[in-house]
């Protein structure tokens, strides 16, 4: 800050009087940042964010000494168990999309701090996290002896007959680990009956919107819950959160103006006709075309919060994350229309921005099998579909949920449609004219392409 002195043999000058005005104006001329938008979980019932029950949360001392040395813990820990915790933080979501969040790194262990149960299994969860990660085949005695455990604390919970107790924030974190812990190891008939569970407890609570003093744990529940959701699709199962009265309006996009196409890289003279794609886009249903539009939008930012190295909200991140899950499992098209093979494209995509766990791909089975489905019947249609969407579809497909299997089934079709591409710069520019976050799919997409199509 530069200091003016101002005496009677020296008097201000003209230079010394603009330096002041443009202090005085400095901030008022900026832009206005956007706010963010009402929540799209909490709906019509979304009060104030920063609610908070008192005597819900377990206060979490200052540091003194280190991060943890007066943290006062449920039961018993130790450091691999409190670094396996801590490691679990850091891998819940993908590490090239930075999360930046109001809440402080110690307020993520305070259900953990007051609740036996919770502390249990959520280190029963990173130990095996950390062992899928590590190639381990055997589940280790320490992460089984947690397990039995959480599952003994929670039995007599849930036999106590105390609703307050039994519906609790913790207990609830608990189901949601069951449920995390069921898809994880591919039993969705067991993660389905968790997840009813899960619903009713809810209920009981007043609802989703109840919940919404605490962010955090609407988090975890949709974040478990949207796989499961997806995977069960094909079984008849109908989604539970959201059936009803779900919004159909565009949730981050503009209304009444659509997100400009991505475009080619600025080093590439493509000519992508993306009027073309705006085109077929006007031909979808109306329902699943402002979904689209929300999702163009996030991967607009999300490519540009990574170029200038910045995070993106993790509120807005989960509101999202939900409202495009939800009111994709929501819509239902024939089999074989433009509008199904989208939608289930859409998820497909969307699972890697959303789901997807640091260093372990979730595989969505049903998911799979209808987009390879759909896929198929897409050489039959007669209606006209562009060159860089049809690309983007199978590639989309391979690298977000199809498995060596299924990559090899499409390769025919895919280098067909990439005979006109001379280079993996094109492909590039091709998919990004659709829909593309460079840090999370170029490296697989690229791999894959020149694995499969050597020419290229």
């Amino acid at each position: 800050m530069s200091f003016i002195v101002t005496t009677p043999a020296k008097q201000s000058v003209e230079e010394k009087r603009k330096l002041i005005r443009s202090h005085v104006m400095r901030g008022k001329n900026r832009k206005m940042l956007p706010t963010r938008p009402r929540s799209w979980i909490d709906g019509d019932k979304a009060n104030d964010r920063e609610l908070l029950k008192e005597g819900t949360y377990v206060s979490v001392p200052a540091n003194v000494g280190g991060l943890f040395s007066f943290t006062a813990f449920s039961a018993e820990i130790s450091p691999d168990m409190l670094e396996a915790i801590w490691e679990l933080k850091r891998s819940m979501f993908p590490i090239e999309l930075a999360l930046e969040s109001h809440r402080s790194g110690t307020s993520w262990l305070e259900p953990i701090c007051g609740d036996a149960a919770c502390l249990h299994f959520t280190v029963f969860i990173a130990k095996e996290y950390l062992r899928f990660d590590l190639g381990q085949k055997e589940n280790s005695k320490m992460a089984l002896y947690h397990l039995v455990k959480a599952l003994a604390i929670l039995q007599q919970r849930l036999g106590s007959g105390d609703d307050e107790l039994s519906t609790s924030d913790s207990t609830i974190l608990v189901i949601v680990g069951l449920t995390l812990a069921a898809t994880g190891l591919g039993d969705l008939e067991t993660a389905v009956n968790h997840l009813n569970g899960l619903y009713k407890m809810v209920l009981l609570r007043g609802g989703i919107s109840a919940l919404q003093w605490n962010r955090s744990l609407q988090a975890k529940i949709f974040r478990q819950v949207s796989p499961i959701e997806i995977s069960s699709l094909s079984t008849g199962h109908q989604p539970l959160f959201f059936s009803d009265g779900v919004s159909w309006d565009s949730y981050i996009a503009s209304q009444g103006c659509r997100p400009a196409p991505v475009g080619q890289d600025s080093d590439l003279d493509l000519p992508i006709r993306a009027s073309d794609l705006g085109y077929f886009l006007d031909g979808l249903d109306t329902r699943l075309h402002s979904i689209w539009d929300d999702i163009s939008e996030f991967v607009r930012a999300a490519n540009i919060a990574t170029q200038c190295n910045r995070g993106i909200d993790s509120e807005l991140y989960q509101e999202v994350m939900v409202s495009i899950h939800y009111r994709l499992v929501n819509l239902r098209f024939n089999t074989g229309t433009i509008n199904e093979v989208t939608r289930l494209a859409l998820l497909s995509f969307s699972s890697t921005l959303f789901l997807q766990w640091r260093g372990v791909k979730i595989r969505f089975e049903r998911l799979a099998q209808d987009l390879k489905r759909a896929l198929s019947m897409l050489g039959r249609s007669s209606e006209a579909i562009p060159a860089q969407l049809i690309v983007w579809l199978y590639i989309t497909g391979s690298i977000c949920v199809f498995n060596e299997h299924e990559q090899a089934y499409f390769q025919p079709v895919l280098v067909e449609a990439l005979q006109s591409m001379r280079s993996w710069h094109e492909i590039r520019s091709s998919l990004k004219s659709v829909l593309w976050v460079d840090v999370l799919h170029d490296p697989p997409a690229k791999h894959m392409v020149e694995v499969m199509v050597p020419k290229v």
